[in-house]
């Protein structure tokens, strides 16, 4: 998988995350929502990032960011598996990304941290 990117299919992506269930939401930002899902084809532990259409900007963010991580490989940055752009069982233009699963959350919880949050989490400089 190196070199290429795997298919996967708005249904594969359905099917993963129990049909971009609530209890599979992961998170959310202005382009879209982001899923856990596993992958039958290979057991594969992903996160799916569906981007909202309705939102201005989100294709031109989809194309940018298709771009910009097809050939970056960096060890503090997540991996992404591969991308979708199809039609989804309504007729709808459908487009999402596809990264490895990151199991301890955002760089961003870490660092903003809710003052709810009972996990005690903190970075250190290493």
């Amino acid at each position: 998988m190196e070199d290429s990117f795997m298919n996967v299919s708005y249904a594969e992506l359905y099917k993963a995350t129990d049909g971009f269930s609530s209890a599979n939401l992961i998170g959310s930002g202005s382009f879209g929502s982001v899923y856990k899902g596993s992958l039958d084809q290979d057991g594969i532990v992903i996160a799916v990032k569906v981007l909202n259409l309705q939102q201005q900007g989100a294709t031109r963010s989809f194309m940018v960011e298709c771009e910009a991580l097809r050939n970056v490989r960096h060890r503090n940055l997540i991996k992404i598996l591969t991308c979708c752009s199809s039609i989804h069982y309504k007729g709808n233009e459908f487009m999402a990304l596809v990264f490895e699963y990151m199991p301890n959350g955002s760089l961003s919880k870490w660092l903003h941290r809710d003052r709810h949050d009972q996990l005690g989490r903190n970075l250190n400089f290493i």
